[in-house]
């Protein structure tokens, strides 16, 4: 059993065995290192086993330390969890190994290794025997979990645990059904319970995950700090701040996941069928390979499993974001070497948190019952990895504001620790006490570091998530509000998004003998009257026919009547499932079997018979996929022009054909390619889809501010086309080609240009190679995913071009959807994705923002969900994400001045061996600076998308040269208001107040320099604040913002008390008496000669062209930090226009 042998990852999720994102663990010790894989993301997994030395050490320092080892091993495994494993464990072989350290990105996690053992007689179950093939000599398999997924070892990788089926044919899974051997015990130990219980840990741990950062140990040193220096008030506002903030983020994180666990953990009972026998127990003991009998009605199915026998009507809102009643056919059997898919086989399917609304025997057997074998379990089903995304999202775009402003505190922290070593030295000059100088000295440490700045970087997030509420719109992700602010590309869905949810019958086209009938709403031919009233999956529920509005309407089109019970199946040789019966003839069809309708094949089937015998496969689908299967003989000639008329005009089409079948037929075994070839064509049921009234009007406004806007549809290329150009998303004046690829004979690309020359008429079109030659800006191309597919496959170099340049992109899977967004996100694309969640919901969770139109389950999926069911709430989020991004830019950089300006009149004062008072202190921190945290963040997005984004960068040269040249105005005007001071006529030298008011170790507050230090330092915060108060272009006026013109004006009003009321009435704040009143007003001179130069030089940078230059040349970009920038460039250069493929013509 623990041979290695080449096996067929069908149960397991197969890796790839490199890694360029290595670890330092990985490259110095190889042996002891395999790769990991999830969705989406590479690791690398390193083992370790316990060293009984280590072990036996670190008990010992326990001992002697009173349990400090203990607590500091403890604390690592908040902060790095790597060490706290490796004081007990050493690194070894992964084959030896007890504990694997995950690395992902920056973070290592330690995961068990719990070893499964494989009895022999559970060999007989297909599961175990397959993983056997991984087992150790003593018959055990390593398994271990990391992110509620499951790993099993198999010698030189870590590969994931999904469940049975998927790459499994149709004969396999058939032997399972028949198998007796369920291996429960072993089969639990490796797939876990089936239940989606989402881990919930003590309240205890959200605490010390919050407060055992930085930030938390930093404001506690801060406090120990002012505690000694009597600051006690601020520093108990700042604690009781701390404590707030921490309980309050304990709650919301806590509350978050209880809310997630309680609306996922789901446990009933099930009946299951083993030994023969069927027996009840609970959902959570089910384990891949079970057979469940599915209940009759309105339960929820709890796993993902292959229907086997009969029919079930389930309604997928949690999945799809539609509740609509889909029906679900048995996997057919009799085609043993098909392969099944849980995707690919959706209509096979029953999916865990769907909800079954009917189910329908088989039509034949002693065995009423429907049955399902079940696939998958737990954290495996679908549901499973949706709640496994929310938990653990992944990080679709490094964000710069969050890592830079570290390295701003980083920078800071080296500025601080040079004054405090200045200060140090000044006060051991002046004869203090080494103690007393440290002590001192420290007061500097936490002046440099604003004990707010986390608040800074959260507070402007707040408020957007608090209007976004109001505009209807589910933010599950906050942190994704600042991304939204730096998007690029604006992907969208066709139905339900840009255009209307619900279709209305336009026309019906019927075929007889290859010519077309005139357009038809009534009186339609007899013929596609039947395929309209039968070839559909339509169920009937409470008396209410129900299904995809599609077939209803084609039902309805027919005037057929449609029933599913009360049939007298005498009437027919054949067991029927439905019937449909014209009330103008009394003539009925009873429906034989239903082929259901597969995404990848574009069209569906089912076999009816008529009372006479007759019997008839009718089919429907996308007309380019009908027509491949239908006798050429009896297509009409103008079909192509037809097609195209019709959708030029967007209108949607669905095609129909029939054949009737030798009444001798074995309907049940025939394949399906062979039942749906040789067909004649019946016409086409032709749906209106109108634009939805604000589509154009926000496509238009999305072009206004630079954004590319794209659709991605599973429609027809010529209908999208249409809703392109329909909504503007295709200029007029645009040249757009249709892009066709296929491979031929010797494995190369042959990719053909048809342009499309758009008229008012209509389209007309006009086969060309390589004949456009002018700015690439004017070229749109549009494409299917097919084409999509073999020109990623085979052409990266094509793919550049076609992600730079694609507009529509029609007949697109979930699956071609997702590669879409992955592709354009390797241009550097940040994408915004907005759809209704039908068949969008992976493509929603892997762009960088996701905007569901649903207020289903699925939506959970998206980082936003809106509650409004059109494209506005895309600029919506667009702009509240710029401005979010804007103000937290501008709240961090108030914040980090006000400690500029704060440790700059420290070090000055020092000169002079005085110091701000406390209640100075306090004025400043909480009165005015703390005031304006809050209100600066209030702004409100501007109402205007601007072309250009935010920069969202702390290191942009424009960010630290305002920050230089605002520092060295802060630096300048307090010298200068000092030294003023200094010359007037009243001014008492500084050693007369000393020797007259300074105890001995003590520095004294009321001097001149001190108060008029106070005084300016007080005003340029709020100059500083009116600064980056400044809006335009992703902000509102200052104006607007109510808080902060409140706040200023308090603030003005309060400095201003200060200054001319008598020291003696407000003691506290310890002010020296200035005399005259003329210097008063220098000093209020001065403070607006500050605002204006300020104000200047932040304007200087948006209005003079030279200084731009200069600071963009010092950014030293060789080229363009994003890839499709380079390709425009080099496309522009390149002068022709499409560019062939390299691999063909």
């Amino acid at each position: 059993m623990g041979e290695e042998r080449n096996v067929n990852y069908t149960l397991l999720q197969s890796v790839s065995h490199t890694n360029t994102d290595e670890t330092e663990d990985s490259k110095k010790f190889p042996m002891f290192s395999v790769h990991l894989i999830r969705p989406a993301d590479k690791l690398i997994a390193t083992g370790a086993k316990q060293n009984k030395v280590k072990l036996v050490l670190f008990i010992i320092s326990c001992v002697l330390t009173l349990s400090l080892t203990f607590i500091l091993r403890f604390l690592l495994g908040f902060w790095k969890p790597k060490w706290k494993t490796l004081m007990t464990h050493s690194l070894c072989p992964v084959s030896e190994a007890t504990v694997f350290l995950v690395q992902e990105r920056t973070k290592c996690a330690p995961v068990k290794v719990v070893k499964v053992r494989l009895q022999k007689a559970d060999l007989g179950n297909y599961i175990v025997k397959k993983l056997s093939q991984y087992s150790d000599h003593n018959d055990d398999i390593s398994i271990v979990e990391y992110k509620l997924d499951r790993y099993v070892f198999t010698g030189s990788s870590l590969v994931r645990v999904t469940g049975l089926g998927d790459g499994e044919t149709a004969a396999i899974l058939k032997d399972m059904v028949t198998s007796d051997n369920l291996a429960l015990d072993t089969l639990t130990k490796v797939f876990g319970r089936n239940i989606l219980d989402v881990p919930l840990k003590p309240v205890l741990h959200f605490v010390l995950t919050e407060v055992l950062t930085f930030f938390y140990f930093f404001q506690l040193f801060s406090c120990i700090v002012w505690y000694n220096n009597y600051y006690e008030i601020y520093a108990t506002v700042i604690i009781v701040m701390s404590v707030l903030s921490a309980a309050s983020t304990t709650y919301i994180t806590r509350k978050a996941i209880v809310k997630l666990r309680q609306a996922v953990l789901f446990e009933c009972n099930v009946e299951v069928k083993r030994d023969g026998k069927i027996e009840t127990i609970k959902s959570g003991d089910l384990v891949p390979g079970d057979i469940v009998k599915v209940p009759f009605a309105e339960s929820k199915v709890s796993y993902d499993g292959v229907l086997l026998c009969g029919s079930v009507v389930v309604d997928e809102a949690m999945l799809t974001g539609e509740s609509v009643p889909t029906l679900k056919n048995p996997l057919p059997f009799e085609w043993l070497e098909e392969e099944y898919h849980a995707d690919k086989n959706e209509v096979n399917t029953l999916f865990s948190g769907t909800t079954i609304l009917q189910t329908r025997p088989p039509p034949s057997g002693e065995d009423t019952n429907v049955y399902c074998l079940v696939t998958r379990t737990g954290f495996r089903t679908k549901k499973g990895e949706t709640v496994k995304f929310m938990l653990h999202p992944s990080e679709t775009q490094k964000f710069k504001f969050y890592s830079e402003a570290w390295t701003y505190i980083k920078i800071m922290a080296v500025i601080g620790l040079a004054g405090m070593i200045y200060n140090i030295y000044d006060c051991i000059k002046n004869e203090y006490s080494a103690v007393d100088a440290i002590l001192n000295s420290l007061d500097l440490i936490t002046i440099i570091i604003a004990p707010s700045l986390p608040l800074a970087l959260s507070i402007a997030v707040y408020y957007a998530i608090r209007r976004l509420k109001e505009d209807k719109i589910k933010v599950a992700l906050p942190n994704s509000i600042n991304i939204a602010g730096k998007v690029k590309m604006c992907v969208f869905d066709k139905t339900g998004t840009l255009t209307e949810e619900g279709l209305t019958l336009h026309c019906v086209l019927s075929s007889k003998d290859s010519v077309f009938s005139e357009e038809q709403t009534i009186n339609i031919d007899q013929t596609m009257r039947k395929a309209l009233s039968c070839c559909h999956s339509l169920s009937v529920i409470n008396d209410k026919i129900c299904g995809d509005p599609i077939d209803l309407i084609g039902q309805l089109a027919s005037g057929f009547e449609f029933k599913v019970s009360d049939l007298v199946q005498k009437q027919y040789k054949n067991e029927v499932t439905a019937e449909t019966v014209d009330p103008k003839t009394g003539a009925k069809l009873g429906v034989i079997k239903i082929i259901p309708f597969e995404s990848h094949l574009k069209r569906m089937s089912v076999v009816c018979e008529a009372t006479d015998g007759e019997v008839t496969v009718f089919c429907k689908g996308a007309p380019e996929q009908i027509v491949l299967h239908c006798n050429q003989a009896t297509i009409p000639d103008d079909f192509t022009s037809q097609l195209d008329n019709l959708s030029s005009q967007g209108y949607r089409i669905i095609a129909f054909a029939s054949k009737t079948l030798p009444t001798d037929s074995d309907i049940l075994s025939t394949p399906r390619d062979t039942l749906e070839s040789g067909l004649t064509f019946q016409g086409f049921l032709v749906l209106a889809n109108r634009l939805k009234p604000e589509t154009r009007v926000v496509v238009e406004e999305l072009k206004l501010a630079g954004l590319r806007t794209v659709m991605c549809t599973g429609d027809n290329l010529r209908t999208a086309v249409c809703v392109g150009r329909e909504c503007s998303m295709i200029p007029d004046d645009a040249d757009l080609y249709l892009v066709t690829a296929e491979l031929g004979e010797n494995g190369s690309l042959a990719v053909q240009y048809t342009l499309e020359d758009h008229t008012p008429a209509g389209i007309v079109m006009e086969d060309r190679h390589n004949m456009y030659s002018g700015p690439f800006r004017k070229v749109h191309l549009a494409m299917e995913g097919e084409t999509f597919q073999l020109i990623s496959k085979h052409d990266k170099s094509l793919m550049d071009r076609v992600c730079v340049t694609g507009t529509i992109f029609a007949r697109f899977s979930p699956e071609q959807k997702m590669s879409l967004i992955d592709e354009m996100q390797q241009r550097s694309y940040s994408i915004c994705m907005c759809g209704d969640g039908a068949n969008d919901c992976e493509a929603l969770r892997h762009s960088n923002v996701g905007i569901a139109l649903s207020k289903c389950e699925a939506s959970l999926a998206a980082p936003f969900t809106s509650s409004v069911f059109n494209i506005t709430c895309v600029p919506v989020l667009l702009k509240e994400g710029r401005g979010a991004l804007e103000n937290g830019m501008a709240v961090f950089r108030f914040t980090a001045m006000y400690s500029v300006i704060q440790y700059i009149s420290v070090l000055l004062l020092i000169q002079y061996e005085s110091i701000l008072g406390d209640y100075q202190y306090l004025l400043e921190d909480l009165a005015i600076v703390l005031m304006f945290d809050f209100a600066l963040g209030y702004t409100k997005p501007a109402k205007v998308l601007a072309k250009k984004r935010p920069r969202g960068s702390l290191m942009h040269p424009y960010t630290i040269f305002s920050f230089i040249v605002q520092s060295a105005i802060v630096v300048g005007f307090i010298l200068l208001s000092m030294w003023l001071v200094q010359q007037q006529p009243w001014y008492n030298p500084f050693d007369m107040i000393r020797s007259a008011y300074l105890a001995e170790g003590e520095m004294y507050v009321a001097y001149f320099e001190t108060t008029v230090n106070f005084i300016h330092s007080s005003f340029q915060y709020i100059i500083i604040s009116l600064v980056f108060s400044i809006g335009h272009p992703h902000r509102r006026a200052l104006y607007t913002n109510i808080p902060m013109c409140i706040s200023v004006l308090l603030t003005t009003c309060l400095l201003l008390m200060t200054m001319f009321v008598p020291p003696d009435k407000i003691p506290k704040l310890e002010m020296a008496d200035i005399p005259s009143n003329t210097y008063k007003l220098i000093m209020l001179g001065l403070v607006m000669g500050n605002l204006v130069l300020a104000l200047a030089v932040e304007y200087s940078y948006r209005v003079c062209r030279p200084l731009q230059w200069f600071l963009k040349l010092l950014r030293c970009k060789k080229g363009h930090k994003n890839k499709f920038k380079r390709l425009i460039d080099e496309m522009n250069a390149g002068g022709i226009w499409p560019l062939q493929s390299n691999s063909g013509v």
